[in-house]
């Protein structure tokens, strides 16, 4: 059986305010060296990701900006013989240029007047919000497919906005520090496609998914096995339909992303071992 780990950044395997994963990081290593499956899944851009991927040493598919593309999937190794429409990247995304036109034609000025785009600030700002700065700052900008913005309404005030939205065709998700305009798409858009290519003539892979944000929601619930890593700042984060099976981090990322990989490993032995046994 193949095991896959698809899972966020900045707070899942990244530390919340440093973005550091030195701790983890020979572990990671071990864990692709046996045969696991590593995909970042992210807010972050294609070459934050990449610049991560050079980090760890590894060459990884990865799924960025929320779904709007997922890169690299030849490093999934299809099967022999298996005729994939899996090229090296697929897009689901939109160039920023064409949603902000439909978001100034199409979202009132009430709600747009909520919202302050990252574009639109000075450097200095940008790197208050991101803390981020120099190149990491400029990789975090260098977006493809959505907008960052941050938000300045009430709960109500952003459901409303969510329904406006929606109703143009985009949408909006919210990670931890900011929110981002985009098309319609998330981090579990590949899914499908990802369990084609892994899926072998014995077994389907198993996804095992890692997050700390909103906007990991549905990448959780999409998978077989939910890894939910705690933020220091905030509650736990609550997944409405959950799989069978869940593993709630008791720290904080970096240590939390690999206490919970440890124990969903453990799971996928007690379940699949003494079906095998």
């Amino acid at each position: 059986m193949h095991v896959i780990f698809i899972s966020d950044l900045d707070g899942t395997l990244l530390g919340q305010t440093d973005f550091r994963f030195d701790e983890i990081k020979d572990a990671i290593i071990e864990l692709v060296a046996t045969g696991i499956s590593l995909i970042p899944a992210s807010s972050k851009t294609k070459p934050e990701i990449e610049n991560f991927c050079r980090s760890l040493g590894v060459d990884l598919p990865f799924i960025c900006e929320n779904g709007a593309a997922l890169v690299n999937s030849h490093f999934l190794h299809p099967q022999d013989g298996q005729d994939s429409a899996l090229t090296d990247s697929h897009t689901l995304g939109r160039d920023p240029k064409i949603l902000l036109a439909e978001w100034q034609n199409e979202i009132p000025d009430t709600l747009r007047e909520l919202c302050t785009f990252l574009d639109d600030m000075e450097t200095s700002k940008q790197q208050t919000i991101l803390g981020l700065e120099c190149e990491a700052l400029v990789r975090a900008m260098d977006r493809s497919h959505s907008a960052l913005f941050t938000f300045h309404g009430t709960a109500a005030d952003f459901g409303a906005l969510q329904e406006q939205v929606e109703k143009a065709g985009l949408m909006v998700q919210c990670g931890g520090r900011v929110c981002s305009l985009s098309a319609q798409h998330d981090k579990a858009s590949y899914h499908h496609i990802i369990r084609q290519i892994m899926a072998d003539e014995r077994n389907a892979p198993i996804l095992v998914g890692f997050g700390d944000a909103p906007n990991d929601v549905s990448m959780l619930q999409s998978c077989d096995i939910a890894c939910v890593i705690p933020r220091p700042d905030s509650q736990p984060l609550i997944l409405p339909e959950p799989p069978q099976m869940l593993v709630q981090a008791e720290i904080p990322a970096p240590l939390g992303w690999l206490e919970s990989a440890r124990q969903a490993l453990d799971l996928i032995e007690q379940k699949y071992g003494e079906q095998n046994g």
